[in-house]
């Protein structure tokens, strides 16, 4: 199935907005509960002092139920409910999953899609009609992965490994983790568990796959890697640099 990764400019949304007020630090777009146009989501902050950005985002317009969920010296983790940055909205409009984190620095995003095809060339489309503004990075094909994560699954995870349950040693524990997403310390440990079988089944996978024989991407979009399908290229790539 082709993965595709995006250069999106994020306008004059929350994300645009703070990212380039403070373009020394990346705004990372790391859970979303779709709500209609907004809901709660997560955004890891990093900066060399991430507390400016952070300020910043108390302020700002559109911010509703803001706190910050981890503190450190130079990231933060913030939780809030707001619109969703409108290549989210046009995901969802196309029935694609969000694949975290959707990363902001200086009014640009970047994020990698995985979809069949025909759904590629209609999220390209509603993102024309949308106004957004995107540059294809690169293009290749991913193995096929019969237990992909649920959304539970992936907001429970990425959660998960940025309040360093999964460093060495663990810098925060399972009922905090627990805490963050708001639910009981059995459910986020039955939801880790199962969401790190399906993590570790993608990787034996990817590793069985045979390696491309292509000889490279003849297309220029990015690093070498499987042959792409010519609907693909032509959907996709001939909309690439949108302006």
């Amino acid at each position: 199935m082709p993965r595709a990764n995006l250069a999106v400019s994020l306008g004059d949304e929350w994300a645009g907005r703070l990212s380039r007020r403070h373009p020394d630090a990346e705004f990372d777009l790391v859970a979303a509960d779709p709500n209609g146009t907004d809901g709660y989501q997560l955004v890891r902050v990093r900066a060399t002092d991430p507390d400016p950005a952070v300020a910043a985002m108390r302020d700002a317009r559109g911010f509703r139920s803001l706190s910050v969920v981890r503190e450190g010296d130079t990231a933060a983790l913030v939780r809030f409910r707001a619109a969703y940055p409108l290549v989210l909205f046009a995901l969802s409009r196309e029935g694609i999953p969000f694949e975290p984190p959707l990363r902001c620095r200086d009014g640009t995003g970047s994020l990698s899609v995985t979809a069949p095809d025909p759904a590629l060339s209609a999220l390209s489309d509603r993102l024309g009609e949308y106004g957004v503004r995107y540059r294809l990075e690169s293009l290749s094909a991913e193995p096929t992965v019969d237990a992909p994560l649920t959304q539970r699954q992936r907001d429970v995870l990425l959660t998960a490994v940025e309040m360093g349950y999964y460093d060495t040693p663990r810098d925060c524990t399972l009922t905090a983790v627990a805490d963050a997403v708001g639910t009981a310390k059995s459910s986020a440990s039955e939801t880790l568990h199962r969401a790190e079988g399906a993590v570790v089944r993608r990787f034996a996978a990817a590793a069985e796959a045979e390696p491309s024989d292509n000889g490279g991407d003849r297309w220029g979009w990015g690093a070498p890697g499987r042959a792409v399908s010519a609907t693909t290229r032509s959907s996709v790539g001939a909309r690439r640099d949108r302006s």
